[in-house]
């Protein structure tokens, strides 16, 4: 049976701002901006508690919250989380999609038969992982299909793991209020509820599906089968190609023990360059990022002669960053990245369509000498090249 896992990073941009400060933890956050109109896109747990939420006004939330914390919206180091975040998640299984900067669906059905390992069991030791070196908590949902996992990962949270399979859906999953299924929308809500239809069992009673039908149209036979666990598209990885593969880990302590720091360093290059490998991917672009303790972050890239992979390379590019840009002063986290990463595969077929391209270039030379040796014999231009022509007299319908 396949297993997908949908992961998903809570309270995303909130927490990476715990990630970069982790003196913030336990404290209410929002991200917003900094206008008392502005609209908070994102708020940590203990700001919910509160009764902050999403799209709501500020001057709202501080109403509510005396000691609420703002942040403005970071997107540098939300792109960067997010890339080291996929590339963990990438390392347990290559049938990966990603579906927005914060979630992921992963088919993890090899590594369970390979390593006979419970489904729980893998995703404890994936939250693990994603917390030790990025400080960013998910929950993870656990089931046969993308629709079921997803719906799975959002009923516990923070750090939860839920399984839902067709055995236990009518007890999870189909008392639910029809404003929790995935793919309805807040429009389509009152016309349900106003024709009977209010929990998930409903729409997977076939007896409303004629009511369902004229509300939703051709899409209400697709949720009639995903509200009865049946959803049939693939786990889709090849949309999402990494464009970057990174790591970055937080040090148990602020140090500047430059032994240490070039230990990490070591470590850090050894595993970008494992999963660029397992992925087949190769970059020229290699960066790294130095956060202080002041929670002041530096990220510098520089290019390299060629399309690698190889520990050795990130590694002494990594290390020329790093003494250029070190300034001596203790550091809280390090990282390197491969960026604009592309498939070996595709750069060796565009090496064999350049190659070829200099062989044209080589035969047109050939032909250009054969031709001149012929009008040279007979003292006047007898033989020409057709392209020569075409050059000539452009066709005028598409000069537009």
């Amino acid at each position: 049976m396949q297993v997908v896992f949908h992961i998903d990073l809570n309270a995303f941009y909130a927490s990476a701002e715990i990630s970069r400060n982790p003196d913030l933890k336990g404290k209410p956050i929002v991200i917003s901006g900094k206008s008392r109109r502005s609209i908070i896109t994102t708020a940590s747990y203990e700001a919910r508690e509160f009764g902050i939420h999403s799209a709501m006004p500020l001057f709202q939330a501080l109403e509510l919250c005396k000691d609420l914390i703002v942040f403005p919206a970071d997107f540098e180091l939300y792109h960067r989380l997010s890339n080291d975040f996929f590339s963990i998640v990438a390392s347990y299984s290559e049938i990966l999609e990603v579906a927005s900067i914060d979630e992921c669906y992963v088919d993890v059905t090899k590594i369970i038969i390979d390593k006979q390992i419970h489904p729980i069991l893998l995703a404890k030791e994936i939250q693990k992982n994603i917390y030790e070196h990025l400080s960013l908590r998910c929950s993870i949902g656990i089931a046969p299909n993308k629709f079921l996992a997803k719906m799975a990962s959002d009923m516990k949270k923070p750090m939860g793991i839920t399984i839902l399979t067709r055995s236990n859906l009518k007890e999870i999953m189909w008392p639910l209020d029809i404003k929790d299924m995935f793919g309805i929308g807040k429009k389509t809500q009152p016309k349900l509820k106003a024709v009977g239809i209010n929990t998930i069992g409903d729409i997977a009673n076939y007896d409303n599906y004629n009511k369902l039908r004229q509300i939703i149209g051709k899409n209400a036979l697709l949720l009639y089968r995903k509200a009865n666990g049946i959803d049939n598209s693939a786990v889709d990885a090849k949309q999402n190609e990494l464009k970057s593969v990174g790591n970055s880990t937080t040090l148990p302590y602020d140090t500047n023990d430059e032994e240490i720091l070039r230990d990490t360093l070591k470590s850090l290059a050894r595993q970008v360059s494992a999963r660029a490998n397992k992925r087949n991917l190769i970059s020229n672009s290699i960066s790294i990022t130095i956060k202080y303790t002041r929670f002041e972050s530096v990220t510098r890239q520089t290019t390299v002669n060629s399309f690698i992979n190889d520990y050795e390379t990130i590694l002494s590019t990594a290390k020329m960053l790093f003494d250029a840009n070190y300034s001596g002063r203790p550091v809280r986290l390090l990282g390197i990245s491969l960026n604009n990463t592309i498939n070996k595969k595709n750069y060796k077929e565009q090496l064999n369509i350049f190659e070829m391209a200099q062989e044209d270039e080589t035969n047109d030379d050939s032909l250009e000498q054969l031709l001149n040796a012929i009008n040279n014999k007979f003292d006047k231009k007898l033989v020409t090249k057709a392209s020569s022509f075409a050059k000539k007299t452009p066709q005028k319908k598409y000069l537009k």
